[in-house]
Formats: C-alpha cells, structure tokens, sequence
C-alpha cells in the first residue's frame, strides 16, 4: 500500500536495467501536480539518504550502540537490500529479503523510522506542486550491484544509462509497473505527464549533465528529452585531487593497481568519526556505504569528469540549466562549476550560476536545504512558466 500524508502520495517500484540489476525506484506525487522532478543522488549515497529528512528525533530519542530496538530495525533495512549484503555489514541467509516485488507499492518511509517526508528537500518541491522521482543507482541503497558488490561500477556511463532509461519510464507514466525492462525504442517516447526536470548533487549533478549530452540525440523540433536541468555542488572538476608530484604518481599507482584488481580498496580503515550531525546520521544508516571506496569505483568518477568535458559540445543549447555551488566546498572544488558555465557553455541562452557563501556539500540535507530553496523555487517558477532568457 502507499502513504498518503497532507495530500502526497510516496511509494516504490522497480525496473531492470541492461544487466538486468533490479533498480529501486521511488515517487513522492501530489494531486493535480503542475510538472515532475527527477532527482538523483551522490557518491556512496542512496536517494532517500540524499533527499529525505532524517528523523533526528528518533535518532536522538532511541539512537544508541547496542539498543534492541535499533539493531531490529537495522536487521529490516538490510533485509530490502539486494543482494545480501549492505557494506559487508552482513551476509547471512535471514537477512536477505525474500521477494523485491512485496517492497513495490509500499511507501518508502514504511522500511524504517529513519527517513521522515517533513522538513525534506522532496516536501520542499511537493509543496510547490512538483510530483517527485528518484532511484538508488545500481549497487548503492537498495539497488543490485555488478558481482553482487555494494557502491561498486566501473564505469559512471553506465548509471547514467540507467537514469536515461528511468526517464523514459517516468515520461511515459509506467512508475507503477514494476519490473520494466530495457527498451531502446522506448526512451525517446513523448512525455505523457506534462513536463519533467532533472536535479542532481555532486555525482549526481555530473550523470546529470551527461543525461543532457547524451539524450540530445532525441530532441523533437524545439522538445528536449527533459524540460530543465539543475546541478547541485556537480562534480565536474577532481583535479584538486591529484595536485602535487606525489597525488599524480598515487593516482598512476591506483589505475596499474584497478586494471589488475578493480575492486581491491585502498587497505585504508574508512572514517567513522562523525563530524557533524548529518554524517552522524549517514555513517548509522546501513544503506549508506561508509566503507573504503575501492580503486575501479575512484578511477571512474575521475573518467566521467573527463568524459563531461569532452561531451559539452552536445550538451543542448536551449536547455534552462540551473548550477548552484558553496565557494569553499572541500569535496567537489567550485572550480568546476566555475569552469561549466564560464568556459563549457558558454553558448546556453538559458543559464543561470548561483555560488553560496557556504562550504556545504550536501546542499540537499534537511539541515541546509532551506538555504537554497529561495532560488531553486524563482528559478522553478520562472521556467516552469516559459520565461526563458533569450528566448
């Protein structure tokens, strides 16, 4: 069954992408909705993590290491992840549950008292009239994963396949019939369900764009594949990952290391110190990988800054695109937002660059999403309603 909470309506699906790896999908709808919104969430994330609200008061009020209570609802987290296996949290046969279709139709804060809709970045766009779409890319939350790994791809295109074909299930109304398969002929359907916007942070921001270069290819006349595109803190530039002499050649080391052994790791102990209360919340939630990342996954993410770079010239050029990002944020440096709408699209009739005063990341956490919900909401409106520059 669904959820219904003051007229919005949230619930799961799933389709099989071109591995046939079961992708969980969610929607978050309200009546009479005037578009929809796709969103797409980060590195190591899943989309609930991402775009849900943690509900501090249960963490706050039950939240304990050893509490009975904590580890049963940790034990039916796990169970909805397939395969069995959460971060190498656990393997055993219990854990594993038993049939994905009995997960689709429920609403997704059914799983667990983690995630709440008030206060989240999907009630911020539910309330203003937006239906709301997301998946856990293969192999993060509850999503399969190549070789039954968790957080594990060797090639960012891949996912980006997957969200293209994800649209097309979107734009064609067919959420609700859970186990679509790969159709080619089939995602460049005409929209069913009026407009549809696609938003992405970090990781999520850079398959974002690469949805927009690769799907131009089915433009109808003056109709793009999607209506509009937001990037949040995009990862579009790593370079201040390998400056120095001595990133470079541990970057060497890393691809001689993957083309040996892809899912080897660094052999480094990952960071469980929270460091402040949304890491608190994301390290104790067993559908977000904690673990250390390993060398295949890390090489990918800098191939897909390349492969972006090297795409823009087939980036759409009457496509309302709209990049926020914190001046000082340490994990996807400005620059390469900077860089996006200054040097790379320089020819888009309709964008629009917003850099917060901020060193936040994570733009989309019910902690500091309402310090971008004032622009994201003009610029939604005044889209939304045809008004585009240059036009």
């Amino acid at each position: 069954m669904t959820a219904a909470s003051d007229n919005v309506t949230s619930s799961m699906s799933h389709f099989r992408n071109k591995r046939n790896m079961l992708i969980r999908t969610y929607k978050s709808v309200v009546p009479d909705a005037k578009a929809s919104v796709v969103l797409l969430h980060g590195n190591c994330s899943h989309f609930r993590a991402e775009f849900s609200a943690y509900n501090m008061k249960w963490y706050m009020e039950k939240h304990a290491i050893g509490t009975p209570e904590v580890e049963d609802v940790v034990r039916n987290e796990l169970m909805a992840v397939y395969p069995n296996n959460a971060g190498g949290k656990t393997t055993t046969d219990e854990t594993k549950f038993p049939d994905a279709f009995t997960l689709d139709g429920r609403s997704f804060y059914d799983i667990s008292p983690r995630f709440v809709h008030k206060g989240s970045f999907i009630e911020k766009l539910n309330h203003l009239g937006f239906n709301v779409y997301g998946l856990d890319h293969q192999s993060n939350g509850m999503s399969e994963g190549l070789n039954g790994k968790r957080n594990y791809f060797t090639n960012l295109e891949d996912i980006v396949d997957d969200v293209i074909q994800f649209i097309g299930i979107v734009k064609r109304n067919k959420f609700d019939e859970a186990g679509e398969k790969y159709d080619k002929e089939a995602i460049g359907a005409e929209s069913v369900i009026g407009k549809v916007y696609l938003a992405g942070i970090s990781m999520g921001g850079n398959i974002a764009l690469r949805v927009a270069q690769k799907t131009s290819i089915y433009k109808n006349g003056s109709q793009n594949f999607i209506d509009g595109l937001i990037a949040l803190a995009p990862m579009t530039d790593l370079s201040s990952y390998t400056d120095g002499v001595g990133k470079k050649i541990q970057l060497s080391i890393s691809k001689a290391i993957s083309m040996a052994y892809p899912s080897c790791t660094l052999g480094l102990a990952a960071d469980n110190v929270p460091k402040n209360f949304n890491t608190f919340f994301r390290k104790n939630d067993p559908h977000y990988f904690g673990d250390v990342q390993c060398y295949a996954v890390i090489l990918s993410l800098f191939d897909a800054t390349r492969t972006l770079r090297k795409g823009h010239n087939q980036y759409p050029s009457d496509l309302p695109t709209l990049v926020l990002h914190g001046k000082n944020d340490d994990i996807c440096d400005v620059k390469g937002s900077r860089d996006l709408v200054n040097k790379y699209l320089t020819g888009l009739k309709d964008i629009q660059y917003i850099e917060l005063d901020t060193s936040v990341h994570c733009l989309t956490s019910s902690l500091y999403v309402d310090h971008i919900m004032p622009q994201l909401t003009t610029w939604l409106q005044r889209v939304h309603d045809g008004a585009c520059p240059g036009a």
